[in-house]
């Protein structure tokens, strides 16, 4: 994986490569039309991309719209733009420049300007009160935003920033029309207008999501006549009987063992390890989890050495265990170094006595509490059972409480819970988007344990503000200890994802995320 810190030299090649080419690699298409029909599992709780870390909406929604900056998928993660023609570094890393196409337009017709980048990142940044912004912690060093005319737009920061030139290509960034957000700053979670590749038509919830291709779409890789998403309870029998053609999220080994053998030649996947964390927050309101000792306690119980291998073969989740920060990328903890922490060592039954001790001596044994778990059964059905099981062996009494989709992601964001299925998605194996899950609630609103550590939020700004590799590594290394023990959140593993397709869908590149390369462009139907 290659550094996140890019220099100013590094930046500005990359600008020069933007300005030569209008829509990059993708500007033809090898066959124009057709309708892709594909299936989601999940139903999006507004259209909001700024608000949500709902796999739904970007499943539905990002292809109505366009970020400042996004990847080039066959050279993840190299960036590219979207509605930037050009962009620079200043030397100091306190400033970024970009410059936008000048024929973009939202679908109701409006030229997109700087200004709608500006309202858009502010939005993001400085949410005013009523807004939710599920990613203003990652902006913390953002300043302001100016724009010195129509088609530049200048970021002025108040220290240097490791993550900010990739946060630019975010895909829940999406840009909105300062028209729309004068009208009512919430106005986005029940309306759509964006400068996206397909333009929305009909959503009948918990049936279908209708878009058609927007015509003055800028790059012009919108290589379909009307896209298609429907909700979906299984992937087999739709796919199998021609309902659906392709599903985004992921794909378990039963399941794909059933498509091969039903399907044939018609059928095809693809593969990669997904940077999404499942986890367990533990809320800190509820009494017993407010004793470290308890919190410890639940997570020595989870035999993860003996129970991931099995459980990844039967539903999509990673092998082995992990900490916060996906294993075998350049900042996380080695092995040795995870394996020494508080519930993560190999032996279950040293780790189930520990646990039971530290119950005793907290005065929990035989603990009574409540897991949310969500009505999707990959892969949620799957750990939480084996989560039953393993809390069980240490005397424990959980009761699982599953719910549709909807119901369960309000109760985690309003705290009516004890413990709760939650994830931790990613679109870049940096410690800022993969630790910032974990800053205190006030700091973050996704952290669902609503935990408040000072700490926490003191290592991680000071990781963030820091350009030296190993200065950062050891300050990351800090931070990922410190959590780890305090057991706000308990970490299950990463996921395994397969992708299954027709093998009449061409043009898609999976990404290591399902909140990436959702938009549909250079995706064709071959008859």
């Amino acid at each position: 994986m290659r550094s996140i810190i890019r220099s100013a030299a590094i930046v500005a090649i990359a600008c020069v490569a933007s300005t030569s080419v209008m829509a990059g690699s993708h500007s033809s298409c090898p066959q124009q039309g057709g309708t892709l029909k594909y299936g989601v599992k999940a139903e999006p709780p507004n259209y909001d991309m700024h608000g949500t870390n709902s796999y739904a909406i970007m499943h539905f929604v990002a292809q109505h719209y366009s970020t400042l900056l996004t990847f080039d998928w066959e050279n993840f993660p190299k960036l590219e733009g979207d509605i930037a023609k050009s962009w620079e570094m200043a030397d100091d890393g306190l400033s970024y420049t970009f410059k936008l196409h000048e024929n973009v337009k939202f679908h109701d017709g409006t030229p997109l300007t700087s200004a709608d980048v500006k309202a858009s990142y502010e939005r993001i940044a400085f949410p005013p009160e009523g807004v939710l912004s599920q990613r203003k912690a990652l902006y913390g060093s953002l300043e302001s935003v100016e724009t010195p005319d129509d088609y530049t737009v200048v970021f002025k920061l108040n220290s240097p920033d490791a993550f900010m030139m990739d946060g630019f290509a975010s895909p829940f960034n999406a840009i909105f029309s300062a028209k729309d957000l004068e009208k009512d700053m919430n106005w986005h979670k029940k309306n759509v207008n964006g400068t996206g590749p397909y333009k929305f038509v009909e959503h009948v919830k918990g049936e279908s999501y209708i878009a058609e291709r927007y015509e003055d779409f800028h790059h012009g890789d919108n290589c379909l006549d009307r896209t298609e998403g429907y909700r979906i309870k299984n992937l087999v029998e739709p796919l199998v009987g021609g309902q659906i053609m392709a599903e985004w999220r992921a794909t378990a080994p039963p399941e794909v063992k059933s498509l091969t053998e039903q399907m044939g030649d018609d059928y095809t996947n693809q593969a990669k390890t997904l940077m999404t964390l499942w986890v367990v927050s533990l809320n800190s309101e509820t009494e017993a989890f407010k004793d470290v000792r308890v919190r410890q306690a639940l997570n020595l119980c989870i035999d993860r050495h003996g129970g991931l291998p099995k459980l990844a073969k039967i539903t999509f989740t990673a092998p082995r265990p992990s900490g916060y920060l996906l294993y075998d990328t350049k900042y996380a903890l080695p092995d040795d170094e995870l394996y020494k922490l508080v519930g993560f060592g190999p032996d279950a039954e040293a780790n189930r006595a520990k646990a039971k001790e530290l119950l005793k001596e907290a005065g929990y044994e035989g603990l009574k509490f409540t897991y949310s778990n969500r009505a999707v059964a990959h892969p949620y059905d799957h750990i939480a059972i084996w989560l039953m099981s393993e809390w069980k062996k240490c005397g424990l009494n959980p009761e699982m409480i599953t719910n549709p989709t909807s119901k369960f992601v309000t109760i985690r964001k309003e705290g009516g819970f004890d413990a709760t299925i939650d994830w931790a998605p990613s679109f870049l194996p940096d410690p800022t988007l993969m630790h910032f899950k974990y800053l205190s609630r006030d700091v973050n609103p996704s952290n669902y344990s609503r935990a408040t550590d000072r700490e926490l939020d003191a290592l991680f700004d000071a990781q963030k503000g820091e350009v030296d590799f190993e200065k950062r590594k050891a300050i990351v290394h800090e931070f990922e200890k410190k959590a780890l023990e305090q057991a706000y959140v308990l970490p299950v593993t990463y996921t395994d994802r397969v992708v299954s397709l027709h093998k009449s869908v061409k043009g898609y590149v999976i990404a290591n995320s399902h909140i990436l390369n959702n938009t549909f462009r250079g995706i064709y139907l071959e008859d």
